[in-house]
């Protein structure tokens, strides 16, 4: 099976009877004269969206057409809203879980559900993720790279990976409020480079804040190809043999825990992609596509079958056979 362990589905119905303070996160569609359609969350636009955020019917002729059997769907970044008031995030998260179910129970022979929960109250996102796992069936979860700026090293979000470990299911971090986002407002930077560099951090907090030395078991999944953090190991690896700062928590090299993490595929330069299948290895390395946004891979399985470096048995891996096992699909 080819597996995409990355997309997204844009469920704005599921502020539709929540009070009126939740409904001022409702992303709102807009259809402009050129067609294009944009989305506005909290009067900033953003776009142009494709309709397929919208439509499941055309996301499975595309599957169709581009070889993927299953994919895993989780809701747009605007909307994990970890930086918002505690119950409204509780109310929109259970909501937006619902609805992904819904959709999956429509289309189960293609798709799985990767749940969200409200991380800025730690309690009500360990209730919420045993509910959407054990009640709903959704297969991981989906977690900004920061919760309202903190990163993922914060103590207080120890409860909640324990239950993740407990559960056994992956965590899918995706860059969100970006830092030094206001540095990067012009050529499209704080996608370009300010959603690489949220990941970035993300990693190096789990790295050097020994969440893996607490939580071994833990299986992060970083889309994006890991950020810029699989390309610059050396440079954390040398910082950690000359410096005492990064060693404060941890007692291990940073390359030991780089071994324990998942990658998605999107590097868009394919020596870039080989180079992380030779240095985290095949078995960390998933297929993802960002689908339907621009800035994914449309041809995520044709992307994969054309390095003529990696073996076969290593592109079946990556296709599909490892997020099977992640996702504890069965083939």
């Amino acid at each position: 099976m080819r597996i995409d362990i990355h997309s997204h589905l844009l469920l704005n119905r599921a502020f539709e009877g929540l009070d009126s303070e939740a409904k001022k996160f409702k992303p709102l569609i807009v259809r402009e004269s050129t067609g294009e359609l944009f989305m506005l969350v909290r009067e900033k636009k953003y776009g142009p969206i494709p309709r397929q955020l919208l439509d499941v019917q055309e996301r499975i002729q595309d599957m169709d057409r581009e070889g993927v059997d299953i994919q895993a769907v989780s809701v747009v970044p605007f909307t994990l809203l970890h930086e918002i008031r505690d119950d409204l995030a509780k109310a929109v998260c259970q909501a937006q879980n619902d609805l992904i179910a819904d959709v999956v129970r429509q289309y189960r022979s293609r798709l799985v559900g990767i749940a969200c929960v409200p991380l800025q109250n730690v309690d009500m996102a360990v209730e919420e993720l045993e509910r959407s796992i054990k009640d709903l069936g959704m297969k991981g979860v989906e977690i900004g790279s920061n919760i309202g700026g903190e990163y993922l090293d914060s103590l207080h979000l120890w409860p909640f990976y324990e239950k993740v470990e407990q559960l056994d299911v992956p965590l899918i971090v995706h860059p969100i409020n970006v830092a030094g986002g206001e540095r990067m407002t012009k050529y499209y930077l704080s996608n370009l480079i300010g959603n690489p560099v949220d990941t970035s951090l993300a990693i190096a907090s789990v790295i050097f804040g020994g969440v893996l030395d607490s939580f071994p078991r833990l299986k992060f999944c970083f889309v994006h190809a890991g950020g810029f953090i699989p390309y610059q190991r050396g440079r954390l690896e040398r910082g950690y043999n000359v410096r005492k700062e990064p060693k404060l928590l941890v007692r291990k090299p940073p390359s030991e825990y780089i071994k324990m993490m998942y990658f998605d595929t999107i590097t868009h330069y394919a020596p870039a992609l080989i180079y992380l299948i030779s240095t985290s290895g095949a078995d960390r390395v998933v297929l993802g596509s960002d689908y339907p946004y621009d800035m994914g891979d449309p041809h995520p399985v044709s992307t994969v079958q054309a390095l003529d470096s990696i073996s076969h048995e290593d592109k079946e891996k990556i296709l599909g056979k490892n997020a099977a096992e992640l996702l504890k699909i069965a083939s």
